[in-house]
């Protein structure tokens, strides 16, 4: 279990604390590989309302993070009688499990959609190593 999924269980359990929708968005997201070519991870985050100039991406050893803001229009007062959109900051992170070639990485933005694809790094090529075995 991730530290997004520890935040979304406390969010779930205890509304209106630090991780409630009124004081920090979330970015669901879906992770999968995929065949190619190349073969690839893809992350993919639902990011509808965000724009994408502000959205920031970076990935550390084998973390992708994924930061950006969900603000809402000034339209002055209003009297809610439902909400569901988190809107305000929001962070993801992501830990890959895979090797990728992040100088390959590339990003694209379509319908609320943000798909990151990362192309897998080369497998090292095997080495035979040459073990003599003596007898006692």
């Amino acid at each position: 279990m991730y530290r997004d999924d520890v935040d979304r269980l406390f969010a779930d359990l205890f509304p209106g604390g630090r991780h409630g929708a009124s004081n920090e968005a979330r970015a669901p997201v879906d992770v999968y590989l995929t065949d190619g070519p190349p073969p690839s991870l893809t992350v993919e985050l639902d990011v509808a309302g965000v724009d994408p100039e502000g959205v920031d991406v970076q990935l550390s050893e084998d973390v992708l993070v994924v930061r950006g803001e969900r603000r809402r229009s000034g339209e002055g007062r209003r009297a809610y009688q439902h909400a569901e959109i988190a809107w305000g900051p929001f962070e993801r992170r992501v830990r890959l499990g895979v090797e990728v070639d992040a100088g390959k990485a590339a990003a694209t933005y379509e319908n609320g959609i943000l798909r990151i694809t990362l192309p897998l790094a080369p497998a090292p090529p095997l080495r035979r190593v040459q073990i003599s075995v003596r007898r006692p």
